[in-house]
């Protein structure tokens, strides 16, 4: 895990985060915003973010940091974020292809970015009937699907 430090005039893009590499800031767009509860973690803002390059990645906001960053945070807005971690994407669902996540910190800086371009593609999402062509299951496995729909989530196990 490696913190991101900021620098006001380096942007960097998502695809050069790596846990081992300091960068300055990045500007992105909030395409998908979700309050997630998990037993272990509690309560935790997540969140798709795309940058100039339409490369995404997941980021968290932990339970105890919801009540800084819930006004700065939502979906649709073009934010620029300083100072948070970069970590492997490993948990129960996957939500971009992006090897790594971003964690939120307390001193995180969460601002708006004046210069992001206003179209950004809305779909970014696999379409479903791909999903499902590309999952073979036998009666031992299991597939878990997370479908993000605005003020939804859908969860599909197989």
């Amino acid at each position: 895990m490696a913190m991101v430090r900021g620098s006001k005039n380096i942007v960097s893009y998502v695809r050069e985060l790596k846990p081992r590499k300091d960068t300055s800031r990045i500007e992105v767009r909030i395409v998908r915003l979700w309050i997630n509860y998990n037993k272990e973690s509690g309560n935790t803002i997540e969140m798709v973010f795309v940058d100039k390059e339409e490369t995404r990645i997941h980021a968290s906001v932990g339970e105890q940091l919801i009540k800084k960053f819930d006004d700065k945070l939502r979906e649709g807005d073009a934010i620029v974020v300083q100072l948070f971690k970069v970590y492997d994407a490993i948990g129960e669902y996957r939500t971009t292809p992006h090897p790594y996540k971003i964690g939120f910190f307390q001193t995180t800086f969460v601002g708006k970015a004046d210069d992001f371009p206003s179209a950004v593609p809305e779909n970014y999402l696999a379409d479903f009937s791909d999903i499902l062509e590309s999952v073979s299951c036998t009666v031992k496995e299991s597939v878990t699907f997370v479908i993000l729909v605005p003020d939804l989530t859908l969860v599909f196990v197989m």
